[in-house]
């Protein structure tokens, strides 16, 4: 009898636990398998102090699963009773696994968007880039001082402050003149933090070409070093629209003559404050800059950088060259303006 009660104890053992292992490998397939009910990519929020329930309706509302309940119980016994979810914007891509769902809202995987204040951007258009970033709330109360913000691209979460991001960009730049200046070469006219930071941002508006940053800044601190104006053509345009992109327009004759002190072929020395946000490449190469004897520069004929000079001759020839190939240019589109309206008037024969 007992031989018998124990054999038929043990057949049921086995059939529970086989059971029992059939239903868990039946959940993990079913947890892991693709959601076809979720049938494109999508963002999620999970608001602050949502409980897991609010969460797992807003799921239901959204498509991206089918059934609460289940969701519910499964995520229990996968992950345990006491769920907590971090609150944050998520991404889901189409057909996510239930399991990916519930993995990357208990460890809070959230979605990060990013931010980039390209090198050169006035604070005036770093602000409007800000103010219009998607997911960034509140408001900036101060006015951002211009070559405050290091450019570079900033990575933030939903619901971050417009503030605190602010702060972030403000604390890089404070960083890297910090740790530059530390290495700068000492023999510069360059007395202040600010003064490399004015001159940075002059170099970084003067060249788009990244390998004549060296040259340029060599140019400004050769100048400064002999008492000469800096006489450069992004200050002037400063002195009338103070980093406004909607203001900016071809310099005229009345503009270099304007006693701005943003002009820097009416004064001496340096602005007063920096025209934009320099990158670090331009805050590198006015502290550390290349050993020349340049004092000018023009634009080459090819427009893909500059020529240039030790002396006022070499840089006048460079000069009548430059503006010899504006003319031929013109030249040439004129021609081809001329030839069009011919054909365009010719009779059909």
């Amino acid at each position: 009898m007992l031989k018998q009660y124990l054999k038929k104890l043990s057949i049921y053992l086995s059939i529970f636990t086989l059971s029992y292992l059939f239903f868990v490998f039946g959940i993990i397939i079913y947890f892991n398998a693709p959601n076809s009910y979720h049938s494109s990519d999508k963002g999620f929020v999970v608001e602050r102090g949502m409980t897991f329930r609010e969460v797992a309706e807003k799921l239901h509302q959204d498509k991206i699963i089918k059934n609460v309940n289940s969701f519910i119980y499964l995520s229990q016994l996968i992950k345990g009773i006491d769920l907590k979810v971090r609150y944050g914007e998520y991404f889901f891509e189409k057909n996510t696994s239930y399991y990916k769902i519930i993995n990357k809202l208990v460890h809070g995987y959230i979605f990060f968007h990013k931010l980039t204040i390209a090198e050169g951007l006035s604070s005036h258009s770093a602000l409007i880039s800000i103010n219009s970033a998607s997911g960034l709330v509140g408001d900036i109360s101060q006015k951002i001082p211009e070559g405050s913000i290091l450019p570079e691209t900033y990575f933030y979460s939903f619901n971050d402050s417009k503030e605190k991001t602010l702060k972030r960009m403000q604390d890089s730049m404070n960083k890297t003149i910090n740790e530059l200046w530390d290495i700068r070469d000492q023999s510069i006219p360059i007395k202040t933090k600010e003064q490399a930071i004015i001159l940075a941002s002059i170099v970084e508006k003067e060249t788009g070409v990244s390998q004549e940053r060296p040259q340029v800044a060599s140019v400004f601190i050769n100048r400064l070093q002999k008492g000469m104006k800096l006489q450069s053509d992004p200050t002037i345009i400063y002195s009338f629209t103070f980093g406004d992109k909607a203001k900016e327009r071809p310099i005229k004759f009345s503009d270099i003559r304007n006693g701005s002190m943003f002009n820097t072929y009416h004064i001496y020395g340096l602005p007063p404050t920096p025209i934009c946000n320099p990158g670090i490449a331009s805050i590198k190469a006015v502290l550390n800059p290349l050993k020349t004897d340049y004092l000018y520069f023009v634009a080459n004929v090819d427009g893909n950088g500059h020529h240039f000079s030790s002396t006022l001759e070499e840089h006048n020839e460079y000069v009548i060259k430059y503006r010899n190939s504006l003319s031929q240019n013109k030249q040439n589109v004129n021609n081809k303006k001329d030839i069009t309206s011919d054909q365009d008037n010719k009779v059909p024969q």
